[in-house]
């Protein structure tokens, strides 16, 4: 008996979901047995990873620690054939409620990297830096922090950006040297103080965003530390000098900049190319008419005019440059 057709836009999210996952670096053996089972469940199922799988071939950028068979599967080639792939799979337009994002507004969410930083990052590039208690930090585009360990305290400040944070207790588990010092992120907002975990960590102007990917994190608002909120795996939380937001469900591609990709599950084409900005230098915005795109995909940061170039050949849109550091989306 056949299976009835599931919900095209329902099973897009379920994949780019389960890619999200899988690709996290955090996956075990239960998950990945799960998403077996789902891919088995539906022939639906199936051909919307097959269309993910052949998205990452054409973007050449595939993350390790997805290997089976099916993910292995050999693709159509030429290119007819990869713009359809392109076309069903990376983008998908529809009507959205969320607002367009500028490019200043995007602006508003980095910092200009101080130049006395002892740790910092040029605009599109990442960087990982060993700290001398075996934890490790993964620095984002435009980023910049201050390193302080001393007698009592772990202490790292985060100047600008974003960060991905790796305690020592976290990457090697029993085998980690006790430590009695507490290991503690500061930003202008506040502080989050890591308890075995791996985690994110971005500085906005006007707030500060903390992920858990792993473990838990304890955060204290500057100007209330008396109250402390614990942060669970799975959780996010915005942090201002004077609160903290309730704590929601995390986005599920926290944290998966650092494999060199920006995955997107049903995000406005608006908050798309405003992330794509923070790894170019110059101006990149889209046209108000086409803002509220729906998107879902995974697109390379380490080369933005090839995600832009997807864009433009998966959507009826166009690219308008009056130079390179002058970009502009808007429709064809």
């Amino acid at each position: 008996m056949t299976a009835p057709p599931r919900d095209e836009a329902a099973v897009r999210k379920e994949a780019v979901a389960w890619y999200a996952r899988l690709c996290s670096g955090s996956a075990g053996d239960a998950e990945r047995q799960a998403w077996l089972r789902w891919h088995a469940a539906h022939p639906d199922h199936q051909r919307a990873w097959q269309r993910i799988e052949a998205m990452r071939a054409t973007l050449r950028q595939a993350p390790a620690g997805i290997a089976s068979p099916v993910l292995r599967a050999r693709l159509a080639s030429g290119g007819q054939a990869r713009r359809q792939v392109l076309r069903s799979v990376l983008l998908l337009a529809g009507s959205g409620s969320l607002g367009y994002l500028s490019w200043q507004t995007a602006q508003q969410h980095g910092l200009v990297r101080p130049l006395l930083a002892d740790y910092s990052t040029a605009i599109g590039r990442q960087k990982r830096v060993a700290l001398p208690d075996g934890s490790l930090l993964t620095l984002n585009t435009g980023s910049a922090v201050d390193v302080r360990f001393d007698a009592h305290t772990r202490r790292v400040r985060l100047l600008g950006g974003e960060i991905l944070v790796e305690t020592a207790r976290h990457r090697q588990g029993s085998a980690a040297p006790a430590d009695p010092r507490p290991f503690i992120i500061e930003t202008r907002h506040g502080a989050a103080r890591a308890l075995g975990t791996r985690f994110t960590v971005r500085q906005f102007d006007a707030h500060t965003q903390v992920a858990v990917l792993d473990d838990a994190v304890e955060l204290r608002a500057a100007q209330a530390p008396a109250k402390a909120v614990i942060l669970r795996a799975g959780q996010q939380a915005r942090l201002t000098a004077s609160a903290i937001e309730a704590p929601q469900q995390a986005d599920e591609s926290a944290g998966l900049w650092h494999t060199g990709n920006l995955l997107v599950n049903d995000r406005s084409l608006g908050e798309v190319v405003a992330e794509l900005a923070r790894y170019r230098r110059g101006r990149l915005a889209c046209d108000a008419a086409v803002a509220q795109l729906r998107i879902s995909g995974v697109f390379p940061l380490a080369d933005t005019d090839r995600a832009l170039l997807l864009l433009v050949q998966s959507f009826p849109l166009r690219l308008r440059s009056l130079t390179r550091y002058w970009v502009t989306l808007e429709a064809a």
